[in-house]
């Protein structure tokens, strides 16, 4: 099955995707901007012969397109997943999911309405080394898992006009790199219980970086950090009654695990050389729709709204409030 993709956006990871479903046999048809010149721009160079200077006139023509996949700013998620819905067009949206729960509810609730497939563009999920970690994790490599550590800080030049800090374009470390975190920790340990967070905020109003503890039902517990402004390195620890297991860095396409008992290395699982780009979440879209599935199994939008749930909470402890949400 060979699907023809379009694409709303024109940054960094949009480029990465248009490159992985060439890389999977798909093409990319068409893309869109609101900046029709950065558009043209990025059909040059991916070789897209249909170029739209609006982003939902790319729906306007849903026999030219089989999927999109929506990589504009963070604020404009809903909507544009919305109107892929509305126009029946299969959606890759990518993380955050919406703003907020209250957004990416209306989201999911839109599309399991329509019979519409739309997942969350959560790579990570889909990355052999993550998924090597479920598999050793739950096989009781580490006994009972007990306690979990992840880092995920970059430091970026504080600019207001950069999306990442901008409030009006839903910036912030939780949103843009602490969903990663968030999302390892839910898969490997459940559903949090309760959160409690400490932030820093810019002069913006989005946050620079928060630490985060939680609780996963009784005896588990996480620790987090994200940042946008620290760079803490991307790795994770998970330990239980009978050792740990690293995910080193980056965790979010690991290149190696690391099992650990008594603090001393045993096993080294080696996954340098092996795919780790998003060419594995392309496999995913293509799978669900040759098998006509409106959600994935592996990242179903049960866990996208767990995930949305959390991440209000500690926004709101953290004091971030998005423009829409002001009274």
């Amino acid at each position: 099955m060979t699907l023809r993709w379009g694409i709303l956006g024109t940054g960094r990871i949009a480029g990465a995707m248009a490159r992985a479903v060439t890389a999977r046999g798909g093409t990319v048809t068409a893309v869109a901007s609101g900046d029709l010149d950065r558009a043209g721009t990025f059909a040059d160079e991916f070789g897209v012969p249909n170029v739209y200077g609006h982003h939902h006139d790319l729906l306007g023509r849903p026999e030219d397109v089989d999927v999109v996949y929506v990589a504009t700013t963070n604020d404009r998620h809903h909507r544009d997943a919305r109107a892929c819905i509305d126009a029946g067009v299969p959606a890759l949206v990518e993380k955050p999911f919406t703003l907020d729960l209250e957004q990416a509810e209306e989201v999911a609730a839109a599309a399991r309405t329509a019979g519409v497939f739309v997942m969350e563009a959560m790579w990570m999920r889909f990355q052999p080394a993550f998924e090597e970690a479920e598999r050793r994790v739950a096989a009781g490599q580490v006994g009972e898992p007990l306690l979990m550590q992840a880092d995920f800080g970059i430091a970026a030049p504080p600019d207001a006009d950069r999306r990442w800090f901008s409030r009006a374009l839903g910036g912030g470390a939780l949103l843009d790199v602490g969903v990663y975190p968030l999302t390892l920790v839910t898969s490997l340990l459940g559903t949090p219980t309760h959160a409690y967070a400490l932030g820093e905020l810019a002069d913006t109003g989005v946050d620079t970086g928060v630490s985060v503890a939680m609780r996963h039902g009784e005896g588990r517990l996480s620790s987090w950090s994200c940042s946008l402004v620290a760079d803490t390195g991307v790795e994770a620890t998970i330990a239980g009654t009978e050792g740990s297991l690293r995910i080193h860095g980056p965790f979010h396409r690991a290149g190696r695990l690391s099992l650990r008992r008594a603090s001393t290395v045993v096993e080294e699982h080696d996954l340098q050389g092996v795919e780790a780009g998003y060419e594995h979440e392309v496999d995913e879209v293509l799978r669900c729709l040759a098998d006509g599935r409106t959600e994935s199994e592996r990242m179903p939008l049960a866990l996208t709204l767990t995930t949305m749930r959390w991440l209000d909470e500690l926004r709101r402890q953290v004091g971030v409030v998005f423009p829409h949400e002001a009274p």
